[in-house]
Parts: structure tokens; sequence; C-alpha cells
């Protein structure tokens, strides 16, 4: 996992240098100690109330030129919340979630602070943990609803296909 530690080491630096953003969560199968050579960057950004436009209008300085691809997930019916995602050169997939703490976004445990005051995670919303199954269904439903980059779909498979043959020795 030193590809995934050394993307999200750079990736923190960035975040503590901006004004816009208050800190960083590390969240999914890396937060919750089951990460491996193929886990994606799972994060959600947190944006200071009243500049998330501005910090929109910035995202891709989150990617450091190390973006080899990226993309943006918006649903319109969720005000000052965004998906930035991107694929950076040492092949790590970087899922950011970009809100206001005032957005309505829900933090679930487990997750890490990775930057900004250790209070952040008291100004979000909660909710229960996602179930297995629970993350699968919302998956196949953004990829049913034509929402899923097809970089995130191949990265997925790949990623499968990683685990299988990993299992299979």
């Amino acid at each position: 996992m030193a590809r995934q530690e050394a993307v999200i080491d750079r990736l923190t630096r960035r975040i503590e240098t901006s004004g816009l953003l208050e800190g960083a969560l590390l969240i999914g199968s890396l937060a919750r100690g089951e990460g491996d050579e193929v886990s994606d960057v799972d994060l959600i950004v947190v944006v200071a109330d009243g500049q998330f436009s501005q910090a929109w209008a910035a995202r891709r300085a989150l990617e450091g030129g190390e973006a080899v691809a990226a993309w943006d997930d918006i649903d319109p019916e969720h005000a000052e919340i965004g998906g930035h995602k991107w694929l950076t050169k040492d092949l790590v997939l970087v899922e950011c979630l970009l809100a206001t703490p005032s957005s309505g976004v829900r933090l679930t445990e487990p997750f890490a602070l990775l930057a900004g005051d250790p209070r952040l995670p008291g100004r979000l919303a909660r909710r229960q943990p996602f179930t297995r199954d629970e993350l699968d269904d919302f998956a196949q439903g953004r990829v049913d609803a034509g929402r899923t980059h097809e970089i995130e779909i191949a990265y997925g498979q790949l990623a499968r296909a990683v685990r299988s043959a990993r299992a299979q020795r």
C-alpha cells in the first residue's frame, strides 16, 4: 500500500496549504484497515462554509499534477457537495468528495482525520456504517444510471481480477 500512502501524504500537504479547505477525512477500506495494493483512496475534503464555489473551481489543484485522467461527479440535487476523482501516474484511483459542513454530507465510522482541526469530524452529520450490500447496491445503481466513469469501472474490474488471482495462489 506504499503507492496509496505516498499519494495520501502528498494530497494531505496540498489540503493543509489551501485557504479554502478545512481538512480531510480518509474513509473506505483504507480507513477500515482493509486496504490492499489495489484499493482506491476515498476522502471527504471539508470545504469552509461559504467557500464551495471557490474550492470547486480550484479542485484540480488537489491532483498536484499527478493525474493521468480526471473527472467530476456532480449531483445537482445536493448543493455544496461534489466528487472529484482522478487516476494518478502510479495508478492509484483517488475519489475526493468535496463538501461543506452545512451541506448535509454524512460521515460514518471508521474514518481517519488526515488534516484539519481534531474537532472537524464533529461538525459533520453522522450515519450508521454502510453494509457491503448497501455499498454494492449503491455502486450498481450508479453504473445503471450511467453515473460511473469508464475508468472507475475498469479500475474496479482490475482490482477484482488482481484480488481473484492473488486468492488463487
